[in-house]
């Protein structure tokens, strides 16, 4: 039942209608580059909400784990892997500034060659 309610709410809050539209036209290579940022774009803020979703499924373990010292550590286990995982994150998008103020490149930018 919870289910049920759950989807019928995505549903209800995130599917717009659909009206009838002249087709776009085919997609060229050249789209991949904006592809590529906007998944880029996007890695971020969905690494952010991965952390926090984890946090709180370790925390909720470790508030019904009861004292059971195997479920204690499942628990300790998925936050300490949250928190390696948002460092990781956070670290990695330091280097690439890092790269960018001392190179001057813009290694955040999406490019392809051309002749």
């Amino acid at each position: 039942m919870p289910l049920f309610i759950l989807i019928t709410l995505f549903a209800v809050v995130f599917v717009a209608p659909v009206y009838a539209q002249t087709p776009a036209p085919p997609a060229q290579i050249s789209n991949i580059v904006n592809v590529l940022e906007n998944i880029i774009k996007l890695l971020a803020p969905a690494a952010g909400i991965a952390f926090f979703i984890m946090l709180l499924v370790g925390g909720y373990k470790f508030i019904t784990s009861g004292g059971d010292p195997k479920a204690v550590g499942s628990a300790r286990s998925t936050l300490t892997y949250a928190v390696i995982g948002i460092i990781l994150v956070v670290a990695s998008w330091l280097i690439l500034q890092l790269i960018a103020t001392f190179t001057g490149a813009d290694v955040t930018t999406v490019t392809i060659p051309t002749k």
